[in-house]
Order: structure tokens, then sequence, then C-alpha cells
């Protein structure tokens, strides 16, 4: 976290110190830089609720630069004492006089956490799985800005695709271990969170970002 708190302070000084240094003939005067919330992102039933805060830069007429991140609530799911942090990069070209945009992203986010479950054949015996995982996706997105918030602020819609490349360290060593459980073995999503390995599959992405330009 301490990490991620630190390229987001510096991100955003660079972003900052280049309106003093850009010309105006490069980046025109509005909507060069705003702030940035996701508030989908506090309803993740699946890989924890997370609370992000950004920022995105005009660094040209039609281009923008973008990040965003944040850290985990510690026991919003089944998942408990959540722990981590996440960073969104995205670079955006947004069609000449169009709401509409398309950009490519790299997302990575970093969690530890417990799953507290029992084995069917002792269901008074509580145990304990501790797990860590990182997640790298690079995507390909739609974006569209659907409306407006007072006179500064904006809504931006995205959807996408990509590739997901996914690394799990956990107390379960074999599928064997967690079809035995009472309460978790037959769900394919927590499956999904506790088994171990490695493994890149095929990513779809979708959000909502809240906006409000600073200048």
């Amino acid at each position: 976290m301490k990490q991620i708190r630190s390229i987001l302070v510096v991100t955003v000084f660079l972003v900052g110190f280049s309106k003093t240094t850009l010309a105006d003939t490069i980046i025109p005067k509005r909507e060069r830089m705003s702030l940035q919330i996701s508030p989908l992102s506090f309803l993740d039933f699946f890989n924890g609720s997370s609370y992000k805060l950004g920022t995105e830069v005009r660094i040209f007429r039609t281009f923008y630069f973008s990040i965003n991140g944040g850290g985990y609530f510690p026991n919003f799911n089944a998942l408990k004492n959540m722990k981590g942090g996440n960073l969104d990069f995205r670079i955006k070209y947004r069609f000449p006089h169009s709401n509409s945009a398309v950009s490519i992203s790299y997302f990575y986010k970093k969690q530890s956490f417990e799953y507290h479950d029992a084995y069917e054949e002792e269901p008074d015996v509580p145990i304990t799985v501790y797990t860590r995982k990182t997640v790298s996706c690079f995507n390909l997105n739609y974006e569209h800005r659907v409306g407006q918030l007072f006179r500064k602020g904006y809504i931006d819609v995205f959807a996408g695709f990509g590739m997901r490349l996914r690394d799990v360290k956990s107390s379960f060593e074999t599928k064997h271990d967690f079809d035995r459980l009472v309460n978790g073995g037959d769900s394919q999503s927590l499956y999904l969170v506790l088994i171990p390995g490695q493994k890149t599959w095929f990513n779809l992405n979708f959000g909502l970002r809240l906006g409000y330009y600073l200048f």
C-alpha cells in the first residue's frame, strides 16, 4: 500500500506540473485535469469491496492519461481480514467532437485474506484458509460519456476485453480439500479465489467513473 500511495502522489504532482509546462496550443485550457472515483468498486462481492481515487490528465488535444488506485475493506464479504491494493493505468483517445473514446489499460492488484469454514467430516472444528493473490490485466476498452454532474462533473461508462494473469498462493493444496468444505465446497466463484496456482484467461470488464474537473 505504501508503494501504491507513493505512485499516486508522484503522478498527481507530475500531472499538476504539466499544467504549467505545456503550451495552450498543445493542450486546450479546458478539461485539463480531473479527479475520479469508481463507485461500483464498493459493490464487488466477488473480489472484495474496494475504494479507489484517481486522476485523469489531458496530454494532447484528444489523448488522456489516467491513474486510479486504492485499497480494500477488510470484512465486506466471506473473505475476511482483506488487505492489499490496486492500480489502474489508462491511455485514452477521445474521438474529435464526440463523447466516445477508446483506451488501453493495465490493472494490477495484490491481496491477502482469510476464509473461515469447516470440513464436512468435522463440522464443529473451524479452519482458516490463508490466501495471497496477485492479478494483472491488459484490456482494450470502449468508453462513453453519458452525462454531466453539475457544471464540472461527468459520468463515464466503459466496457472492454483483454487478458487476465492470476497467481494465487493458498493453504489449500488440492481440489479435494476444497470439495470437503461445509459451506463453500459447491461455490465455483470461491473455488477460483482460493485454489492455488498460476493461470491466464480471457478477461471481460465494465465499469463506471464519476469525475470532476479541477481545471
